[in-house]
């Protein structure tokens, strides 16, 4: 009994410290500050309404609708609202996970800034946050939405 219960507790404690290896897991276990008003909850139940063919429509902690627009082995899209995406994307790295991160904050003008960041698979960041924007420019210069 004693040797069926030590098996089972490291068991456990092995699945809870080996890291996140697939967008889900990862999507599950995202540190709050980086997406402060999308809770686990509701994380879990846009995978959830993907999965049933639904559309992942859930309703945030300030009373807005988030979408998650995409989701696949190794990426997803949510729409937190009309200017703000965030897009999470895994790349296999030899035998390491490499998280991107991508916040797209946009303006109604068309214009955008992009906060782009790597991350380990147990969301130590790997870089410094990369800030890409339109925001200092004339509309004249625009450029498109840039994708990963």
């Amino acid at each position: 009994m004693k040797r069926g219960l030590i098996i089972f507790l490291i068991s456990q404690f092995s699945f809870l410290m080996s890291p996140a290896q697939n967008v889900r897991e990862l999507f599950k276990t995202m540190p709050d500050s980086l997406a402060p008003y999308l809770t686990v909850n509701n994380r879990l139940d846009m995978m959830d309404f993907v999965d049933a063919g639904m559309k992942a429509i859930v309703t945030n902690q300030l009373g807005g609708d988030m979408e998650m627009t995409f989701l696949s082995d190794d990426s997803l899209s949510v729409k937190m609202n009309s200017a703000f995406l965030l897009d999470l994307k895994i790349q296999k790295q030899d035998t390491t996970t490499v998280v991107c991160l991508k916040r797209t904050y946009l303006t109604q003008k068309g214009q955008y800034e992009v906060v782009s960041q790597t991350f380990t698979s147990y969301w130590r960041p790997l870089s410094k946050p990369v800030v890409e924007s339109t925001l200092s420019k004339r509309d004249d210069e625009l450029m498109t939405l840039p994708h990963f």
